[in-house]
C-alpha cells in the first residue's frame, strides 16, 4: 500500500465517519491529523530497531588517487545506481561480512578483504608523518562519519560493501514503505495507536495493540538478524 492507502485504511479501521483523505497534501483537521499519523508511525517502526534488514543496502566507490576519505554522497548506492541519499551508517566492521577491494584495471578476480580498524588505531598507522601510497588494506569511520581508507590509493581501487539506510519520509501520495509489503498494515496499527490514544479511543487503541504487537512480533522475527552464539572461551 501506498500513502495515501494506508492513510485512508487508518480512517476505515479507526471506524471514521465520512470518506477520504483524497490526497496526503492539503488536508486540515481530522484528515490532517490522520495523514501525519499514519506518516510519523512509519518513522517510528524504523526507528525502532538499527538494522533492519530491508534498510540493509550495498554500496561501492572508485576511489580517487591519494584520496583516503569518501562522505556518503561520494558514494554510489548499489540499489538506486545513485550517490547514497539516506544514510545512517557504515556496515564494514565485520568480520563474516567485510569490505572488499580491487584494483579497477585488474579486474574483480583480484578482489581481497579490507580489514577493519577502529578510528582510533587506524590514525596511528595512517595519520602520523608521511605516508607512501599504496594498495589500500584497511578501513575505518572517522569522527564525521566518512568512510576511510589505508594507506592511500595509487591507483582507482573499487571498493564495496554495506550500509544501513536512513529513515524513509512518507511525503506524497504514491510514497510506498520500503519494508515487506505483507507487514504493510502495521503501519496501520501503530498509527491507530496514536489516533486511539488521542482521541480516548479505548477499543481501537486495544485492537490495534493486540493487532500491532503480534505483527511486529513477526516483522522483527523476519527482518532482524539472527542471534549468533558466541564462540568458545578458550
Amino acid at each position: 500500500m501506498n500513502f495515501l492507502q494506508l492513510s485512508q485504511k487508518l480512517r476505515q479501521e479507526a471506524e471514521i465517519p465520512g470518506t477520504g483523505p483524497s490526497a496526503v497534501t492539503g488536508q486540515v483537521g481530522q484528515l490532517k491529523r490522520l495523514v501525519d499519523w499514519t506518516a510519523d508511525a512509519w518513522l517510528d517502526i524504523q526507528n525502532r530497531h538499527q538494522n533492519w534488514r530491508w534498510m540493509r543496502k550495498g554500496f561501492t566507490v572508485n576511489t580517487v588517487l591519494d584520496d583516503d576519505s569518501y562522505a556518503y554522497g561520494d558514494v554510489t548506492d548499489v540499489d538506486t545506481a545513485a550517490p547514497i541519499a539516506r544514510f545512517s551508517r557504515w556496515l564494514v566492521n565485520d568480520p563474516n561480512d567485510p569490505a572488499l577491494c580491487y584494483l579497477q584495471s585488474g579486474g574483480v578476480g583480484g578482489q581481497y578483504r579490507l580489514i577493519w580498524t577502529p578510528w582510533n588505531y587506524f590514525k596511528q598507522i595512517y595519520k602520523i608523518g608521511t605516508q607512501t601510497n599504496g594498495s589500500p588494506a584497511h578501513i575505518t569511520v572517522d569522527h564525521a562519519n566518512n568512510l576511510v581508507i589505508g594507506p592511500k590509493p595509487n591507483g582507482v581501487y573499487v571498493v564495496t560493501g554495506d550500509f544501513q539506510r536512513g529513515a524513509q519520509i512518507l511525503a506524497v501520495d504514491g510514497d510506498i514503505p520500503d519494508m515487506p509489503t505483507d507487514y504493510h498494515n502495521l503501519v496501520v496499527y501503530w498509527a491507530m495507536l496514536k489516533y486511539g490514544a488521542n482521541s480516548v479511543a479505548s477499543e481501537i487503541f486495544a485492537r490495534a495493540s493486540s493487532e500491532g504487537t503480534r505483527m511486529m512480533r513477526s516483522l522483527e522475527l523476519n527482518q532482524l538478524p539472527e542471534i549468533e552464539m558466541p564462540g568458545p572461551l578458550a
